[in-house]
């Protein structure tokens, strides 16, 4: 079974983070990213997004906070 990826954000340094939908990651990195695979892909490696407004970051559903390299190849298979 295949999970779709959540992802979350942080506006403040001290402020929790939040889920969001992948309609408002999108929204929110359109704006600055004219291309937001790159940005995707990072996230996707572990790593956090960060933005003048914002932090974002996958939210991970996994024991490990990192994406396997067969995980990852299965995810970026679909269509």
């Amino acid at each position: 079974m295949v999970t779709m990826p959540r992802y979350e954000v942080r506006y403040e340094e001290n402020e929790d983070w939040e889920e969001i939908s992948e309609f408002d990651l999108m929204n929110g990195l359109y704006k600055l990213f004219h291309r937001v695979t790159p940005a995707i892909k990072e996230m996707i490696n572990g790593n956090e997004l960060r933005t003048p407004e914002a932090v974002y970051r996958l939210k991970w559903q996994l024991a490990t906070p990192r994406i396997t390299e067969k995980d990852q190849r299965r995810v970026s298979s679909v269509p």
